[in-house]
């Protein structure tokens, strides 16, 4: 009897520790949630988040062409 309730003692433990484990990449997972329920709400789909990223990418790529432009050309 005492054998089946130390097995039963291992494996609530066990249970535990895989819902702690769970617990935690839930917390990741509704905070990415959260935000892009954010970004819904404000009217940004796929395509505005894409638009803000090119955005991005085109202010660096002008800021430093002329550092880009000289490496291109092997100066």
């Amino acid at each position: 009897m005492y054998a089946k309730t130390d097995e039963l003692v291992d494996r609530v433990a066990a249970t535990e520790t895989a819902v702690s484990k769970l617990n935690d990449d839930m917390t990741d997972v509704k905070a990415v949630t959260a935000e892009v329920t954010r970004w819904k709400l404000m009217g940004l789909g796929a395509l505005g988040v894409t638009g803000m990223a090119a955005a991005a990418l085109a202010s660096l790529v002008t800021a430093y062409w002329h550092d880009i432009w000289r490496m291109l050309r092997g100066g």
